[in-house]
Order: C-alpha cells, then structure tokens, then sequence
C-alpha cells in the first residue's frame, strides 16, 4: 500500500479545505480507484454530519464535517449544509478508532 507523506497530507487538507462540500467529495471519490465511501452524512457528533472516505491505495482516511442550520421542524429537502472542516487520517489510526 503506497501512502501519502505528512506533507502529502497537509497539501490535501488545505486544498480540500479550500472547495465546496461537492467538489471536495467529487474529488475524493476520483481520487483513488480502491477508495470506498464508508458513509454519507452520518450524525457521529451532536450537530455535526459526518462523510468520510477510505482511500486504501493512498493509505489515508478523510471524513468531511457539516452543521447544519436548518430549523427542526424544517422540511427534508430544504436542510441547509455549512462545510466546516476537513479530518484527515493515516490509514492504520482510522482502523484502530
């Protein structure tokens, strides 16, 4: 398994970092041809929505946070998503957590 150096790392974070929900996740899923995406939008913290992405050829796992600041009573389709911050993971600390 190739892996991505610390400075590999730090690059992808701050380009990420820089894009929309959509063109982060785009590229992320083009990325690696043995990456998967483990889940979408998943609630792992109060108020926080969680995507995360195993990249297994690059050896890293990345999940991409979202709050959302809709109102409860809101409708489904009408859920407003902030792109807030980017976690990134050597692949042997992912699998331990």
């Amino acid at each position: 398994m190739a892996t991505f150096s610390q400075a590999q790392r730090e690059a992808l974070l701050d380009e990420l970092s820089g894009m929309t929900f959509g063109r982060a996740k785009g590229k992320l899923a083009r990325m690696d041809p043995k990456g998967r995406l483990v889940y979408y939008r998943n609630v792992q913290q109060a108020g926080e929505w969680h995507t995360k992405f195993l990249l297994e050829g690059k050896g890293i796992a990345v999940t991409l946070v979202e709050v959302n600041h809709a109102a409860n009573d809101q409708a489904r389709n009408k859920q407003n998503f902030e792109f807030v911050n980017v976690i990134m993971e050597a692949m042997d600390e992912a699998l331990d957590a």
